[in-house]
């Protein structure tokens, strides 16, 4: 708590703005060396948000710092015989929401964000092993804004791990404001 309290700290003097706080959850997908330390297990994740629509500053852009995680369960390591693997993240990005259209309460936009992830990879079994790391993650994808609070969107993300393992996937995020 005491690594999320800054930033809802931060956030308090955007009440006055336009800003509004939400809550997002995900479904990942993982690929590449990410799939096969987790055999393919799918993932959940979820952030607290902060939507700051840039107004007249940048018509159609909306910033949305956040904090959150990721899980993968426990899948078989297929390199390994008999060795399970779990990948957790902590997440502190900064996103940005670009709506061709100008309108931020309805229609389509382009999402990106950048920021930093600790990622925590513990096998057990066979060849057990922990190893913590806090590497830059990055994400892009297009979304769609359901109502002014409701939005959804799909996304691919990446992150270099360790030089042994380079995260990436692809995620489907629904994202509620209040």
């Amino acid at each position: 708590m005491r690594r999320i309290l800054p930033f809802l700290l931060a956030a308090l003097p955007l009440c006055a703005q336009d800003a509004a706080i939400g809550l997002r959850a995900n479904l990942l997908a993982p690929t590449g060396d990410l799939r096969n330390v987790t055999d393919t297990q799918l993932g959940l994740g979820g952030a607290v948000v902060v939507n700051i629509p840039l107004g007249d500053l940048a018509s159609g852009f909306v910033l949305r710092p956040l904090v959150g995680g990721q899980f993968i369960p426990r899948g078989n390591n297929l390199g390994l015989a008999s060795t399970k693997t779990t990948v957790t993240t902590l997440d502190v990005m900064l996103e940005t929401l670009w709506y061709p259209s100008g309108d931020i309460t309805r229609g389509a936009f382009l999402v990106g964000s950048v920021g930093l992830q600790h990622w925590r990879v513990n096998s057990t079994g066979a060849s057990p092993s922990t190893f913590s790391v806090t590497r830059i993650g990055a994400n892009a994808g297009v979304g769609y804004q359901i109502t002014s609070n409701l939005s959804a969107d799909l996304r691919g993300f990446w992150s270099p791990v360790s030089p042994a393992l380079t995260a990436s996937g692809v995620m489907l995020a629904a994202t509620m404001t209040f």
